[in-house]
């Protein structure tokens, strides 16, 4: 560079000298150009790819702290119910160990036995109805497990946990209904 200065500033340039010296600056202005253009046409594309790609993903499914505070709450009524309903069972297990008394003649007996039948039958209803309670809780939190990713292990755990209620809720029917099934004593038979 220093010999182009002392050149050009003890002789004038010819137009040969010139006309390169343009050409050359030209092409380093061309590499350039070419540079920035490659330069934003990655841009551009990169730019295209990340919103095709964000109109055929689909977004995760967003579970909010109130969804996860009103499964817990459904499953604090539950427990509730589990616990009310196995107090009942206590009594009626009691009460069915009891030795029977002896049948007496009076219509008492009979509004008595059908009394029986009524509560058992109730609390056949309300096994059935925990029962569809704990089925339903099962099935809302399997769909919440979809929603949350790595959900897997805790919804195992989960289940276990509901699968003893449920089974315990079954026994229950069954014995209700050997209660319900059994017969009355007939008069004629005394102890």
């Amino acid at each position: 560079m220093s010999n182009d200065s002392e050149h050009t500033a003890s002789e004038p340039l010819s137009d040969e000298q010139r006309l390169q010296h343009l050409e050359k600056g030209g092409r380093l202005d061309r590499i350039l150009i070419f540079a920035l253009a490659a330069v934003l046409a990655m841009t551009l594309a990169s730019w295209m790819t990340a919103g095709l790609l964000g109109l055929f993903s689909e977004a995760p499914p967003v579970v909010s702290s109130s969804d996860i505070e009103a499964v817990q709450q459904q499953l604090v009524q539950q427990e509730q119910q589990i616990a009310a309903l196995q107090r009942q069972l206590e009594q009626l297990q009691q009460l069915a160990a009891t030795p029977p008394r002896a049948p007496s003649q009076s219509p008492a007996n009979d509004g008595t036995r059908a009394s029986l039948q009524r509560l058992t039958n109730l609390l056949i209803d309300q096994e059935q109805s925990l029962q569809n309670s704990l089925a339903a809780l099962k099935n809302g939190m399997r769909d919440l497990a979809g929603m949350i990713a790595g959900s897997r292990s805790w919804l195992d755990d989960y289940n276990e946990a509901l699968d003893k209620p449920l089974s315990e809720s079954q026994a229950r029917v069954a014995t209700l209904q050997q209660l319900l099934d059994a017969k009355p004593a007939s008069p004629s038979a005394k102890p």
